[in-house]
């Protein structure tokens, strides 16, 4: 048994019937090397040989009352493996049936009395190939959290050994006995929790302090968004519940050499090139606008980090320069931007993220959907994400991963979401 964290808990609130919290990690499999397609009853297989490596895999969410704003994880004792696998043709060729398909499990939400996550085997796609499409919740996995899974559960090379077997824990096991479902247990910890949350008051209002200090003496302070100070657009329109997904790729040498060129980094010119893509979007929608768009991304603590579960980031954001028109000064502009607003998030830390998103509980993810849709400023214009990923292709076995897509989250008042992972010499975009 275990107490959600704050900034865990923070995106198991925010969920609501139009604003799903999972995310969708994809995988293209391409198996001509063994000359079968991979089955469901071997995926089946796999995971029951590996999935007790990851605890939140067969932990579902419980809570108390009093106690709602952070619930706890504890061990699934009626968990079914079957219940979290499925499998799916495509009804017709092309992406367009399987961006439908991603569109349509964007928005199926994960069941709250099960752990939170599910796998799609999809089959149809070109040339014979198969996805691999897996809905985890944000509540257990940050975006370096599920690359970690990834790269746990594939080789650097074909045939290459999996890391040791972890396999799920049998019925009946001290494990899985549903000892750990004590709620006078609960209600103990969470009483105690409180009195330590009553007692470390004073010290998150002195972090308050000291961080806002340490944002006016940021000395760049002027190249990064002040809070709520995106203008609102037609990116910003009240949003329902469905959703589109689409599927792109860059080279990642152009972007690096488009860095060097422009002096930027990697980062900097993927963001210049969200800035041309919503600049030219605000061309065609006749809207555009003296002032620049705004980006929010979130900023890792530690990049070097093993964790496979949990959140560990703080939001940062970055001016894109659409009202700029040159392309070379929109970049450098857009980057220099992104490079200032890390620097504020690292130069003001983390610690202070944590602690308010544990004091708030669901009072911020209450006011969203009432703000998101009348709020004359907003707080960015798109969501945005760039994770650095393994530079070859990794394998499965002898089922190699052709590309490796995240499609993350869409929250309004901000509905378009761009998500970048490098994978094997492209930045893959979801």
């Amino acid at each position: 048994m275990e107490r959600m964290s704050g900034p865990d808990a923070l995106m198991l609130n925010m969920e609501t019937a139009t604003t799903p919290m999972h995310t969708l990690k994809l995988g293209i499999l391409d198996t001509g090397r063994r000359g079968s397609p991979l089955s469901l009853e071997e995926i089946r297989t796999a995971l029951a040989l590996h999935l007790g490596a990851f605890p939140r895999a067969t932990q579902r969410v419980t809570s108390i009352r009093g106690h709602r704003a952070r619930p706890f994880w504890v061990t699934d004792t009626d968990f079914r493996l079957d219940q979290h696998l499925e499998e799916v043709t495509l009804e017709g060729p092309g992406d367009e049936s399987f961006d439908e398909l991603l569109a349509e499990l964007a928005i199926r939400r994960l069941p709250r009395e099960r752990p939170l996550w599910a796998l799609t085997l999809v089959h149809g796609l070109a040339d014979g190939r198969q996805a691999v499409v897996v809905r985890v919740h944000h509540a257990v996995a940050d975006g370096l959290a599920a690359l970690n899974c990834f790269l746990h559960a594939t080789s650097e090379s074909a045939g290459g050994p999996l890391p040791q077997r972890h396999p799920l824990p049998e019925p009946g096991s001290p494990v899985a006995d549903g000892r750990d479902l004590d709620r006078r247990q609960m209600r103990a910890l969470a009483r105690r929790d409180t009195l330590r949350l009553v007692a470390d008051l004073p010290s998150v209002v002195a972090g308050v302090a000291r961080t806002a200090r340490a944002a006016y003496r940021f000395d760049r302070r002027a190249l990064v968004p002040r809070f709520m100070g995106a203008q609102r657009t037609s990116f910003s329109t009240p949003s329902a519940h469905r959703r589109r997904c689409a599927r792109s790729v860059l080279e990642l040498a152009d972007v690096q050499r488009a860095a060097v060129a422009t002096g930027t980094t990697v980062n900097g010119v993927f963001h210049g090139i969200v800035a041309a893509a919503v600049r030219q979007e605000m061309i065609a929608r006749d809207e555009v606008s003296s002032n620049p768009s705004v980006a929010m991304f979130g900023v890792c603590r530690d990049l070097t980090s093993t964790r496979t579960e949990g959140n560990d980031l703080a939001t940062a954001a970055a001016y894109l320069h659409t009202e700029v028109a040159d392309p070379i000064e929109r970049v450098r502009r857009t980057a220099e931007s992104c490079s200032a607003s890390v620097a504020l998030r690292r130069a003001t830390g983390f610690e202070l993220t944590d602690q308010l998103a544990t004091y708030t509980g669901r009072l911020g993810p209450r006011a969203r959907p009432i703000a998101a849709p009348i709020a004359p400023r907003v707080m960015n214009n798109v969501t945005t994400a760039n994770m650095p990923g393994p530079r070859r292709p990794r394998w499965v076995g002898d089922i190699k991963v052709e590309s490796w897509t995240s499609f993350a989250l869409a929250i309004a008042p901000a509905d378009v979401n761009l998500t970048a992972y490098s994978y094997a010499g492209v930045l893959s975009l979801g």
